[in-house]
């Protein structure tokens, strides 16, 4: 072999070595890369998780309050039910 030959093997091998570490900390740093973004997904599915949970108590809250509204549109209806029997009542009596 001549040094030429025996030169461009050392430099082939070289690049090899270059290559072959910078393979390496391209994988580490997609390691790196892929547990970040698996910590992330699970913190997101948490927060989803959390969101719907609080949809359904914003749900439950509102049947409550459409409840309670009625009830006291039905409340208000019979109290003025009872005032205008109360009215009449007091006319009757003025006139007797």
């Amino acid at each position: 072999a001549s040094p030429c030959e025996a030169e461009l093997q050392d430099l082939i091998h070289q690049i090899d070595i270059m290559v072959n570490n910078k393979k390496l900390e391209w994988e580490r740093k997609v390691q790196a890369l892929e547990a970040r973004m698996d910590v992330r997904d699970q913190e997101l599915a948490n927060a989803q998780s959390k969101l719907d949970l609080k949809g359904q108590e914003v749900g439950i809250l509102r049947q409550k309050l459409d409840s309670l509204q009625k009830t006291k549109y039905e409340m208000a209806q019979d109290f003025e039910a009872q005032l205008q029997a109360l009215k009449s009542q007091v006319r009757k009596s003025q006139i007797q």
